[in-house]
């Protein structure tokens, strides 16, 4: 077989976004791939703020977040189970410097052998 990995936009409002993004690993880590893109959105942003992260992460797995640009910059690494609100603070900017595309991508780590899902889903707001 080989690795799911699936996108699912669930709220595109004009100022809010909420996307579910699901894996099913059974062969490899996932090479980085974009899993949020400006352009699938209306108005279309130029970037995103995260709001908050909801997240589920098989073991011994470990799913990164990073903002795309000429130099890729972390969002988050996000391993086990949780929830992080980060709007109380204003959320998570997107901080990367030149060529920033507004486009957020995912890696892995981790994988061995068998099955190992996760699941994630972030709050964003559009810039």
């Amino acid at each position: 077989m080989a690795n799911i990995l699936s996108t699912q936009i669930l709220v595109d409002g004009e100022r809010n976004a909420v996307v579910k993004i699901t894996g099913i690993l059974d062969t490899s880590n996932v090479s980085t791939i974009t899993v949020v893109d400006p352009a699938s959105f209306t108005p279309v942003p130029t970037t995103f703020r995260v709001n908050a992260v909801d997240y589920s992460v098989g073991t011994p797995l470990a799913v990164r977040l990073v903002w795309d640009a000429t130099a890729d910059v972390d969002i988050l690494a996000l391993t086990n189970a949780g929830c992080m609100d980060f709007e109380k603070f204003g959320g998570l900017q997107n901080n990367s410097g030149s060529g920033v595309t507004g486009k957020i991508q995912l890696l892995t780590n981790g994988y061995s052998s068998g099955t190992v899902t996760f699941s994630i889903v972030l709050k964003l707001v559009k810039i």
